[in-house]
């Protein structure tokens, strides 16, 4: 299904440089229609510790992509996310961030 969004509200404490509390929600003007393959994302709770053998689906926009983007990705653990990734984010990966994707493979990640 495709809907025409309203401008975004993107959060507040969003770091350009860091990327940090790189979040928004979009308001679309027509509703979707679930169904078994279209369903709202359940968020984790602030106590809910996500697994790394699971895989969770990543959606996301970019400036070169208007269209939303879909993949599943393992979580990587805060460490091995800084190791890997600390260049690409100028202030670091901080708390309010979520790591995925394959380290060992390359390619998709978030």
């Amino acid at each position: 299904q495709m809907r025409e969004a309203k401008p975004m509200m993107v959060c507040p404490h969003l770091g350009m440089l860091s990327y940090d509390s790189n979040t928004a929600l979009m308001h679309l003007g027509i509703s979707l229609e679930y169904s078994a393959a279209l369903r709202p994302v359940r968020l984790p709770s602030s106590t809910e510790t996500l697994s790394s053998s699971s895989l969770y689906a990543v959606s996301e926009w970019g400036l070169s992509n208007k269209v939303g983007l879909l993949i599943l990705l393992p979580v990587l653990e805060s460490e091995i996310c800084e190791i890997n990734y600390c260049f690409s984010y100028p202030g670091g990966i901080t708390a309010r961030m979520l790591c995925a994707g394959f380290v060992s493979v390359g390619g998709q990640d978030s």
